[in-house]
């Protein structure tokens, strides 16, 4: 292949970062974590009381890292297994994930709530380890074109699978919330560059999932 045809393939796909198997963990703990939070607590306050509590706690560390460079630089040596580089100056995305959980345990439907988190638990991940390894067609911000379609594939399945298995949805009902949460988040983590996607994808989810489901008579 000549080095210009070379030079021009390699210009078209998003540039490779190795995947952080730690830091996909820890993503989808938290999702696991969070999902039981809005699974077992036995009221409402509860989820707001704890994931207010969390998000206090990440923004106290902003504030503290934002007015002390040496504490910065402690806080990313702390948890170097699970932040971005790029995280050293701007809002942690850990911070933008509990504030997404605080968000939706005083606004949303429970059950809108936990489709905006495992989708960004599960689909994120997914769609971050095909697009690093398998993709080659970019579309925009470093996302290509495998990587948005494995969001939304994994997110359509594991939408309609829980509320069929968890929430007691009719395939029918499932498929259709399914559908529109998977379109809309994947349309969010791919234009996600002002604001982290763990933020958007849960937020948007959850609100597509609640007007899905108000539309269907609750699903």
């Amino acid at each position: 292949m000549p080095d210009a045809v070379k030079d021009a393939a390699a210009g078209a796909a998003p540039s490779a970062r190795p995947t952080n198997v730690s830091r996909t963990t820890f993503h989808v703990a938290s999702g696991v974590v969070s999902l039981a939070l809005l699974r077992l607590a036995p009221e409402r306050w509860w989820l707001v009381a704890i994931s207010g509590s969390i998000a206090a706690s990440g923004y106290a560390m902003e504030i503290a890292r934002r007015r002390s460079d040496a504490v910065n630089a402690r806080l990313m040596r702390l948890f170097s297994a699970i932040a971005h580089p790029h995280e050293r100056h701007q809002v942690n995305s850990s911070t933008w994930y509990v504030s997404a959980l605080l968000l939706m345990a005083i606004a949303f439907p429970l059950r809108a709530a936990e489709l905006g988190v495992i989708v960004l638990a599960l689909a994120d991940p997914a769609a971050g380890i095909v697009g690093r390894r398998w993709g080659r067609t970019s579309l925009r911000a470093n996302r290509s074109l495998e990587g948005t379609a494995t969001f939304a594939l994994v997110a359509f399945a594991v939408a309609a699978g829980w509320m069929v298995l968890m929430q007691g949805a009719t395939w029918s009902t499932a498929l259709a919330i399914a559908s529109v949460v998977a379109v809309v988040g994947a349309a969010v983590e791919l234009v996600s560059t002002r604001i982290d996607d763990n933020f958007g994808v849960p937020v948007s989810c959850a609100l597509a999932a609640a007007a899905m489901q108000r539309l269907l008579g609750g699903g």
